[in-house]
């Protein structure tokens, strides 16, 4: 299972887990533009960063310009 992880001001700690890569960018997007914090994604095979996502990807930020 793909890992989320949202930064803290300790470090990184898992937010959740989501069965594919969709739906874990879609749900740390959701996160991230609720509560303003960075999120990142991890692939479930290794751990290596495959997403990083903070509020510049939020819908009502790109209509802002």
């Amino acid at each position: 299972m793909f890992v989320i992880q949202v930064l803290h001001p300790d470090g990184w700690r898992e937010q959740g887990r989501c069965s594919s890569e969709y739906w874990a960018h879609q749900e740390a997007q959701t996160r991230c533009c609720s509560d303003g914090r960075h999120y990142r994604i991890l692939h479930p095979d290794n751990s290596a960063v495959i997403a990083t996502l903070d509020t510049t990807c939020c819908p009502h930020r790109l209509l802002q310009g």
